[in-house]
């Protein structure tokens, strides 16, 4: 097994307009990064295939509530829609639920009717960034194809990570921008380890794979990508893939560093199976077909 290569990134966000670590303000500048040995760079996912710039954020997500507006109502006599509240904690009163939209100057975390009663994995239409409300229950949130236009999308609804657990033994809580959704640990290698609408991506080296839902051209193998839902499942996007420029990010096949053989013979003549260097526990064997 060849060593597990050193590897620094940089996180995007699923949502390429939500507001995110000042640090990472542009999500595709900051595609990933390679230390000073050359080591193989991997795109943490948590982004779309949107090319809005990311605004700076104005709060974290723990103080995303009060101090630049109004607390969420929890009283009969007013109406808390457009309140701003905290989206980890869920504060919103009966019927509202704390969800991330674009107002005329920033993203904000609101208050907003609950329209619908998709639960987790039911099918979804959100009705768009400025909207911000979806046909998902007071509990989930609806993940697809982002569109900063405004524009509505189809996709799936997600659990809100609520307290910074999820109730699912297999999900893990990460950010959609700074709102905190549950999505459930997959493995790669796995055939059907997440649903018929969804791909299992690199979310972060501690959270590891995690089920998102697939995006709408994936790539196939040598072809360029933005991040994992760009290629097709079974494919990883990463830098130094054969037949690609060793800066290009581009798809590539993921093996089992574990396991013997020439897994990597389609992925090109110079490509052999490397750690990708996840921590996440069962899932430090999975390795890409990259170049040396």
């Amino acid at each position: 097994m060849l060593p597990r290569p050193l590897v620094f990134v940089a996180v995007v966000s699923w949502c390429a307009g939500c507001p995110a670590s000042p640090t990472h303000s542009d999500p595709h500048a900051a595609h990933g990064a390679s230390d000073s040995s050359g080591s193989t760079s991997h795109p943490v996912e948590d982004d779309s295939e949107s090319t809005a710039p990311s605004p700076e954020p104005e709060t974290s997500t723990s103080d995303a509530s009060t101090e630049d507006g109004p607390t969420p109502d929890t009283t009969t006599g007013g109406d808390p829609t457009g309140s701003q509240c905290q989206a980890d904690v869920q504060d919103c009163p009966d019927g509202f639920k704390c969800v991330l939209r674009r107002d005329e100057r920033a993203w904000e975390f609101v208050c907003l009717p609950v329209l619908g009663d998709g639960g987790a994995g039911d099918a979804c239409m959100h009705d768009g960034v400025v909207a911000g409300t979806d046909t998902c229950n007071e509990d989930t949130w609806c993940i697809g194809s982002f569109d900063t236009t405004g524009a509505p999308w189809d996709g799936v609804c997600y659990p809100l990570c609520v307290g910074g657990s999820c109730e699912a033994l297999d999900d893990v809580c990460v950010g959609i921008g700074m709102l905190p959704i549950c999505a459930t640990a997959c493995d790669p290698l796995l055939a059907g380890s997440c649903g018929e609408a969804e791909s299992c991506i690199l979310r972060g080296y501690e959270e590891g794979f995690v089920c998102f839902p697939s995006g709408a051209d994936p790539h196939g193998q040598g072809e360029p990508c933005e991040t994992g839902i760009s290629c097709i499942p079974g494919l990883h996007c990463s830098q130094n893939v054969a037949g690609c420029d060793p800066d290009d990010y581009c798809c590539t096949a993921l093996c089992d560093v574990d396991v013997p053989g020439d897994a990597c013979a389609e992925a090109g003549p110079m490509a052999q199976c490397q750690a990708i260097g996840v921590t996440t526990p069962g899932q430090e064997h999975v390795g890409a077909c990259v170049a040396p």
